[in-house]
């Protein structure tokens, strides 16, 4: 009995765990999800209406234009944290454990810099859209709130890299744990 008591206890996430990582990702990778259908969806409705009809969906490149930063904004957080983005590993078999290590910990913290570089000048144009009430030039959408949202995205990636960072400080991560998905 309390074999069992033990495994349900480690199978059983850390509360804090789910509601500042998991939930958070599983949420962004749904809306990434739903935008690239949506854009699927009305791409095809638009070819179709374009050579069936001869009527296209009108300014549907303004909108297909809003939902692709969408789409890669809130994947971004969840492709920092997991490290999964393009890499070049020709010369990683002839590294130790420990200068992996502290390669992770560099490109963590250089890419931290510059995702956080990023996210304030996202901030910044966000401003400027709502000082100067910058609009779309076809629905007369206003601008700011889709920048603020990359801002915030981008601080989020920022902060999920901050992560990692401290992961390879404290020795949780370790560039076999992080190439780990790689290799599968």
């Amino acid at each position: 009995m309390s074999s069992s008591g033990t495994n349900s206890s480690k199978s059983k996430p850390n509360p804090l765990v789910f509601w500042l990582g998991v939930l958070p990702g599983r949420t962004l990778a749904a809306i990434s999800c739903f935008l690239l259908f949506v854009m699927m969806a009305l791409t095809f409705i638009d070819v179709s209406g374009r050579y069936l009809f001869n009527s296209p969906l009108p300014a549907l490149h303004e909108i297909i234009s809003f939902m692709m930063p969408g789409l890669i904004f809130c994947a971004l957080p969840m492709i920092c944290r997991q490290e999964g983005h393009v890499t070049i590993d020709l010369l990683d078999i002839f590294l130790s454990k420990n200068v992996k290590r502290w390669q992770g910990l560099f490109v963590n913290t250089v890419s931290f810099s510059a995702m956080a570089f990023v996210s304030w000048r996202l901030a910044e144009k966000s401003t400027s859209h709502f000082e100067f009430g910058e609009v779309t030039d076809e629905l007369y959408i206003d601008l700011w709130p889709f920048s603020l949202g990359m801002s915030i995205l981008s601080a989020i990636a920022a902060i999920a890299l901050i992560a990692n960072v401290a992961d390879y400080l404290t020795g949780t991560k370790t560039a076999a744990i992080a190439h780990k998905v790689e290799t599968a």
